[in-house]
């Protein structure tokens, strides 16, 4: 079956078979219970299936993918026509894992944070994954890097050149492993993190005072932290500084 791939989906297939191999063996599938983001092809499919997996769940947006995917698989894997972000599971998963399209990657990043898996494997834009990683004081450290590592340990598994896909992107891709931590943002956390990297450069009592939201009393209590630059925090500082302005709420 041939059709014309939509660019509108972030349609661009890995065709390297043994990189799809690779992100197999580091999801770690056998004997678990995996669900697999935008099948497309089925060519990432076809390698977990031979890992041998309890069950593989996929879940395809385009319509014309998921019945390609059932003729193909027949009743191999459960196969849920519907959009990732919108789609409420009501099973739990070991292993999650995908070639996601570039234009959704943070939109599937943080739904996933919220659901329970052992470890999830991805391969994702090359910039997104550098900017998952990130230290402080790196050029392209911001609010991504610190969110992506208060959630989830990332591990960067390699940098994948933009030839070995079809079509091919204009960028380089890189495969990541996530494993969640038991940090938990809520989400007056997840505004003062978002505050504080929106003037990353700035010192943490201007980049807050931007917000209107606290008091110049309020903004007092970050004593120390007042003068130091945003991008030089560390997650574990920026933990500290929403702990102080929450306390300064009461």
């Amino acid at each position: 079956m041939e059709f014309h791939l939509k660019k509108s989906l972030g349609q661009n297939f890995l065709k390297d078979q043994n990189i799809l191999r690779k992100e197999v063996s580091v999801a770690n599938v056998t004997g678990k219970k995996v669900l697999e983001i935008g099948p497309g092809d089925g060519g990432l499919t076809q390698m977990i299936l031979e890992a041998n997996p309890s069950r593989l769940t996929v879940i395809e947006k385009d319509e014309r993918f998921a019945y390609l995917l059932k003729d193909k698989f027949k009743t191999t894997i459960s196969i849920v026509k519907d959009d990732f972000l919108k789609h409420e599971f009501t099973d739990d998963f070991d292993v999650i894992i995908g070639n996601i399209p570039y234009y959704i990657t943070s939109p599937i990043i943080f739904k996933v944070k919220d659901m329970k898996f052992e470890r999830a494997v991805f391969i994702v834009q090359k910039e997104f994954a550098m900017k998952m990683i990130a230290n402080p004081n790196d050029s392209n450290y911001g609010r991504l890097s610190v969110t992506s590592q208060l959630f989830f340990e990332v591990k960067y598994i390699q940098t994948i050149s933009r030839r070995v896909f079809s079509p091919v992107p204009r960028v380089d891709s890189a495969m990541i492993e996530l494993k969640r931590t038991n940090s938990k943002l809520d989400s007056f956390d997840q505004d003062i993190v978002r505050y504080l990297f929106q003037h990353k450069n700035q010192s943490v009592k201007k980049s807050l005072g931007h917000s209107k939201q606290f008091s110049k009393e309020q903004l007092e209590k970050l004593n120390d932290y007042s003068k130091v630059k945003v991008r030089t925090l560390t997650k574990e500082e920026v933990l500290k500084i929403v702990g102080i302005m929450k306390e300064s709420k009461k």
